[in-house]
């Protein structure tokens, strides 16, 4: 209703529409239908001769199904009679299955038939999502060939230059009175389409856009008084299959069901988490279903994709926080993710891909341009920091299951991981592990702030690599301490203490080199030259959770932390305001990243600052209460909260929405409000509960931790919080009585 973009998927199908349900790839917003890094419907129109339609709703809570109500605006019919407004109801159903499914039905509340014309128009651009989003410019594209046309079927055929078909197959189970082609060749515009393009950045870009034959589906329909039709569409994305007629669709209601029954296996699956406050039951529930959307379900086990619609694919770094984040949701997340990016864990030195022996993937795509090796994805290793965080996940998966069976079997995984950061995260042989892309094609920033102009000196100069990040010298910190358990579990007490004494050396080293005295605060990287990037950014808060910085500086961190400049009153700003380069409207130079002030808020507990986690992790959740559908956004703009005039959190216009570790902060916040940790040591549950303003209980039902199932209670009592255990299989232990956030 608001006129954003519509999203729904399934697996590995998503469809982004306008809020009519239209596709059109002229919109910014990436819409279409895609499926394996291309899009299958780069235009799918509905129109009725007789009269325009106005959108009265749209219900979008189940992440796989759209319905949307439509009705008629004045219009004149045929005969010359008029019609009013609103006496034809027109509705779309839409779901994702094994492609989209639509029923579109119509009413006529009129005392008299209506006759009307309805036009479903059909085309497909077959770009590669790399194209849509601006990242590659193509040079040529493979064949679009015209319509083919059958009795209430058609197909929209592409012969990709990978050599690979693709068909975008279209049946009706009304026939349609006559079906068309509507431009029989393709052409090339002669005028350019602006996209906005997100590599990294989010800048502009402009693009040929390419403009295929259309097919249009003519129904003439007579609408009896006070009566129902309905024309049901099923579009299916073909790839490499020949062009005959697939095997059976199923039924409307058939596939509805089986989608119905697999969300129902994922909520029970999931732990039940509920509050005495609606609206952030709302929140919860929201990102609760964006990640059931988000998720792939493959042979090894759930994985989330990072974000619609740019980053629907498996990212290292993504998927890995997800799963951190998500462990009191669904454990299993951890494990699918951890057991695919061991799968395909680098196992040679690649600079077209930035590969390197026991590295963990940055991203992989599966579009013609991959293929065809224009592009380095297929897959792509530039990250700098998914390799530690593998091995943060592993180790804090097993805290929380308790699972030493499985980290044992991924102990060459390990191993390889290890032996990656010494011997080739760093380039230099300084101690730190820094990136620096060798491929033509590559990422030029590595970090998880990895757009053009995110780690710039004060004075607008791009930093030269190789460079040494803050947060990434955390990460490594912490996974060297966290592997040295896992020796000492596997019998090897003396790899545990040398990996604890590389861990020592490298935070000496941090402190000595990243710590700027005249700032209080810690440098956002270091440069080749070994000059600090002085400028005052998020970066140093991750490196709290992390567990890196002196606790003896970490009081001057968090007071620049919650200071005016970082904190906006809807979170912490990627970057000071005070920085030259700040622009709170930026990809990562002033915005709002829930997941990173997730992680902050995780490091302010691990130092012991509670108020003031609390306070950020109020902030955070009070953005997610105003946007719409308590949808948490990838990002937001990181403009200062109007109390005094009640100012809302500012959208950045082509922000992912779902984002995958953007809807696991929440959950991640949950944790940390409530000060929840097992204890594998003991097999028992510490809790030391807050409660922020407005919650007065939280109640988790089915919380699966240490091999056993807990159901509690947190209650506020008065001034203090209480936690009641209503089953538990493992002893539930509160650490300390919190007082609730004021």
């Amino acid at each position: 209703m608001d006129g954003r973009p519509v999203v729904i998927k399934e697996n590995d199908i998503f469809l982004v529409s306008d809020s009519h349900g239209n596709v059109s790839s002229q919109a910014a917003d990436g819409q279409g239908l895609y499926y394996r890094d291309t899009r299958f419907l780069s235009l799918y129109q509905l129109a009725i001769d007789e009269f325009p339609l106005v959108l009265l709703s749209a219900a979008g809570e189940l992440s796989f199904m759209t319905t949307l109500q439509l009705a008629n605006g004045p219009g004149r019919l045929a005969s010359g009679q008029e019609l009013a407004a609103r006496s034809i109801s027109v509705r779309r159903n839409r779901f994702l299955y094994d492609g989209l499914h639509e029923r579109i039905g119509f009413f006529n509340y009129n005392a008299f038939p209506v006759r009307l014309t309805l036009r479903l128009t059909f085309g497909s651009d077959f770009r590669d999502m790399f194209d849509v989003r601006g990242y590659a410019r193509r040079q040529a594209h493979g064949t679009i060939e015209p319509p083919r046309l059958g009795e209430a079927e058609l197909w929209l055929p592409y012969r990709g230059l990978d050599g690979v078909e693709r068909q975008t197959y279209i049946r009706f189970d009304v026939r349609p009175t006559y079906l068309e082609v509507t431009n029989a060749e393709p052409q090339v515009a002669d005028t350019a389409v602006q996209l906005m393009g997100i590599s990294g950045h989010g800048d502009p870009r402009t693009e040929l856009a390419i403009l295929p034959p259309l097919a249009c589906a003519v129904f003439v329909l007579e609408l009896q008084p006070k009566q129902a039709c309905s024309i049901t569409v099923h579009i299916r994305p073909l790839v490499g299959q020949p062009a005959a007629v697939p095997a059976r669709t199923p039924s409307l209601d058939e596939a509805y069901r089986a989608i119905r029954a697999s969300y129902h296996a994922w909520n029970e699956a999931c732990t039940q988490i509920t509050t005495d406050h609606q609206l952030f039951n709302q929140l919860v529930k929201r990102s609760q279903e964006d990640l059931r959307l988000l998720m792939l379900q493959l042979p090894t086990g759930l994985l989330p994709t990072a974000g619609i619609p740019w980053f629907s694919v498996p990212f290292g770094r993504d998927s890995l926080i997800t799963a951190y984040e998500t462990l009191i949701l669904e454990p299993a997340i951890a494990y699918g993710t951890l057991r695919f990016l061991a799968q395909h864990q680098g196992r040679e030195r690649n600079d077209w891909r930035d590969e390197e022996p026991g590295k963990i993937l940055h991203e992989v795509r599966m579009g013609e341009l991959t293929a065809r090796d224009e592009v380095p994805f297929g897959p792509y290793y530039g990250s700098v920091d998914a390799t530690p965080l593998f091995l943060v996940v592993l180790s804090e998966l097993v805290r929380w299951t308790g699972d030493w069976e499985f980290a044992t079997s991924l102990r060459p995984h390990v191993e390889a991981a290890l032996a990656w950061i010494d011997q080739y995260g760093d380039l230099d042989g300084d101690g730190y592990v820094e990136y620096q892309s060798r491929s033509a094609r590559g990422i030029s920033n590595q970090g998880w702030k990895d757009s053009h102009d995110a780690i710039l000196h004060r004075d607008g100069r791009p930093a030269t690599p190789p460079i040494a990040l803050c947060e990434v010298q955390g990460y490594v910190y912490d996974a060297k301490c966290r592997a040295a358990e896992l020796f000492e579990y596997w019998g090897e007490p003396q790899r545990a203490a040398r990996l604890r004494a590389e861990a020592e050396a490298l935070r000496a080293q941090f402190e000595r080199d990243f710590w700027l005295e005249e700032e209080g605060y810690y440098a956002l990287a270091l440069d080749a030259a070994k000059r600090p990037v002085a400028a005052v950014g998020s970066n140093a808060g991750q490196a709290l959770w992390s567990g890196i910085v002196a606790p003896e500086r970490a009081a001057r961190v968090v007071q620049r932390l919650l200071s005016p400049e970082l904190c906006c009153g809807w979170g912490i700003r990627t970057l000071s305001s005070r920085e030259p380069t700040f622009n709170p409207m930026s990809y990562h130079n002033g915005s709002v990243w829930p997941h990173d002030n997730a992680l902050i808020v995780a490091g302010l507990r691990r130092y012991g600052y509670v108020r003031e986690a609390l306070e950020v992790a109020a902030q955070v959740i009070e953005a997610g209460l105003r946007f719409p559908n308590y949808r948490l956004p990838e990002l937001y703009c990181g403009f200062t909260r109007d109390r005094h005039y009640h100012s809302l959190p500012a959208d950045y216009p082509v922000s992912c929405r779902p984002q995958a570790w953007a809807a696991g902060s929440v959950f991640l916040l949950l944790r940390e409000i409530l000060g929840l940790r097992p204890d594998s040591a003991t097999r028992r549950l510490v809790l030391e509960p807050h409660l922020l303003p407005g919650i007065r209980s939280v109640h988790l039902r089915r919380l699966r931790v240490l091999q056993g199932v807990v159901d509690l209670t947190v209650r506020a009592e008065g001034d203090h919080v209480a936690v009641e255990v209503e089953r538990g299989e493992l002893p539930v232990v509160t650490a300390a009585a919190g007082a609730r956030c004021a």
